[in-house]
């Protein structure tokens, strides 16, 4: 017994002797690899590493040079995955919180002012007799439609066709916003080359208006008159057959967000004259993801300081920047942009020199060179998007648009069309072209209501019918009333606003729980053994620079043993046999 005491001090001791000689300063690179594949938590190292049989190293190493490989692919599709950036857009419905109200523009369908080109007409203006006289004598053979058109009068005529626009006094009888009354001041106006003047409520260059509340009531009321006076006696105007926007009889309504440009004919819709027209908006929130995700922008349009960008309208800065380049002019139904000395494709420089020479050209016939350099890119870029890739537009980050549902009404009721106008026009009416039908009202309506009520005649004049003059009275002031006015009511139906927002679809969280994941199913790694790995990796490092701290000598390799080892040793001696 005492014998296999002495034997185990045996074994113990070359123990000793073998971890001092692979911690010493002998250390070698294989034996610090050894020392991390026998002490890793990583599946598979530890087997190949203490492994005695040749057969099941060869087999572990294998396997985890298979397990390595799959993860290793595994990992590179995560990574791959990420680096998509790919989205994903959720909504959610916001509660009790105050909506912006919108912009709201609105254009009279026909440019022109009736009652001002009379006026022209009775002054026999010499610039627009003479345009009228050179469309007549000359063809323009395939932009004749062009040429006869409200566009081409403006590029021609600038300062006329400002002139015969209308005004926005006379277009705008009556305003009423949130229940309290609102004016002119409260519009900003721009010219457009299809409806010249148009007016814009809540440009958004003020303040926000923040509603509270819901309904035709507390939105946005007008009452507008359309100028629709009878034509100069003897003049027709000329009609566009390629236009499907003009010649019709009410306003062009467009609803945007504050501070962006509107467009009225890729964006509006019409209100006919007759009706009252009521306009229910919803609003919906637009949350989009700048980079690395996506391009979304919150610059302001490029070349204008007012407006915030949006996608449509950079398209249409681009569309024009193309056509500058390309026929050395610009479009006016297109935004104007930046550029000196660019007169509009349509001009036709010389028109009054080719009127007073007219026998010099036979078949007067025309050609503008220029206008059909426009009308063919603009055929180009109708049919064919791939320009979009050059003109880097973007989608703004954040967005507002507001859905609508439109309904009509008749207006106004022929039981109330006298007082309206009373109303609507005041002392002014002596002046509006609305007199006729003021005193055609006026005149039916002169009945004495002061009467008793007991009194028989009263009873006897209020069943009396209208004579057949007196119907065709009524019926012309109420053909001219509802022909040129209307009203148009603008609202929130709803204050809860639908927002829909995107978010990352893979963010770099799932990124690492995948990837912690994917090396815990193939090889069992976890951080803490990444950092083992890190600290061999520090170990090398320090022992190829021999920085590494020096070990003790073995002791009993030096033939030195320690304090305990020599009682151990004297103990031994002690109990066994001499």
């Amino acid at each position: 017994m005492k014998f296999s005491n002495f034997g185990r001090f045996g074994v113990w001791n070359d123990h000793f002797r073998m971890v001092h000689r692979n911690t010493g300063r002998h250390q070698t690179v294989l034996s610090l690899v050894a020392e991390l594949g026998s002490e890793s938590n990583a599946h598979g190292l530890a087997r190949v590493v203490t492994s005695r049989d040749t057969k099941r190293k060869v087999i572990w190493a294998l396997l985890v040079i298979i397990g390595f490989t799959a993860a290793t692919l595994q990992l590179s599709l995560l990574v791959r995955k990420y680096l998509q950036f790919q989205v994903v857009e959720v909504s959610e419905i916001k509660d009790s919180m105050p909506v912006e109200f919108p912009s709201v523009t609105v254009c009279n369908i026909e440019p022109i002012s009736l009652r001002k080109l009379r006026i022209m007409i009775n002054n026999s203006d010499s610039d627009l007799m003479q345009w009228l006289q050179f469309l007549g004598e000359f063809q323009f053979g395939p932009q004749q439609a062009h040429l006869t058109s409200i566009r081409a009068f403006y590029e021609n005529l600038g300062d006329a066709a400002e002139y015969l626009s209308h005004d926005i006094n006379d277009f705008m009888i009556h305003c009423r916003f949130n229940q309290e009354l609102c004016s002119t001041s409260n519009f900003t106006s721009f010219f457009d080359g299809n409806y010249y003047s148009c007016f814009t409520f809540n440009s958004g260059v003020v303040e926000k208006l923040l509603m509270h509340a819901t309904g035709p009531q507390n939105g946005l009321s007008l009452i507008i008159s359309l100028d629709n006076d009878d034509p100069p006696y003897g003049t027709y105007g000329m009609y566009h057959i390629g236009s499907n926007i003009l010649h019709s009889a009410g306003v062009r309504v467009v609803v945007h967000a504050p501070n962006t440009m509107p467009s009225p004919v890729n964006h509006g819709f019409d209100v006919p004259p007759g009706y009252s027209s009521s306009i229910g908006l919803n609003a919906v929130m637009h949350t989009r993801l700048s980079q690395p995700f996506g391009n979304c922008t919150n610059k302001k349009l490029d070349g204008y300081k007012t407006y915030r960008n949006t996608f449509f309208s950079c398209l249409q800065l681009c569309q024009q920047r193309i056509i500058i380049r390309e026929c050395k002019c610009k479009s006016s139904s297109l935004p104007e942009v930046a550029e000196t000395n660019i007169s509009f494709c349509g001009v036709i420089p010389n028109w009054k020199d080719i009127l007073n020479n007219s026998a010099k050209y036979k078949d007067k016939q025309i050609t503008v060179p220029s206008l059909a350099c426009e009308e063919k890119h603009l055929v180009k870029m109708a049919n064919d998007r791939s320009y979009e890739s050059t003109c880097r537009c973007f989608q703004p980050c954040d967005e507002t648009t507001y859905q609508k549902a439109v309904s009509l009404s008749y207006w106004p009721l022929e039981f109330y069309q006298l007082h309206a106008l009373q109303l609507f026009y005041g002392k002014t009416i002596k002046q509006s072209f609305m007199h006729e039908a003021y005193t055609y009202l006026a005149k039916l309506g002169n009945l004495d209501h002061s009467m008793d009520p007991n009194d028989t005649r009263r009873s006897e004049i209020l069943q009396q019918s209208y004579n057949l003059s007196d119907k065709e009275q009524a019926e012309r002031a109420s053909n001219l009333i509802r022909q040129n006015l209307l009203r148009l009511n603008v609202y929130l139906e709803d204050l809860s606003v639908v927002e829909f927002r995107q978010m990352p679809a893979y963010g770099l969280a799932d990124l690492f729980a995948d990837i912690g994941g994917t090396l815990g199913l193939w090889m069992g790694i976890s951080v803490l053994t990444i950092m083992e790995l890190i600290e061999l990796i520090i170990r090398l490092f320090l022992l190829l620079f021999n920085s590494e701290k020096k070990k003790p000598e073995d002791p009993v390799s030096n033939g030195m043993l320690g304090e305990h080892e020599k009682d151990y040793d004297y103990e031994q001696r002690i109990e066994s046999p001499v």
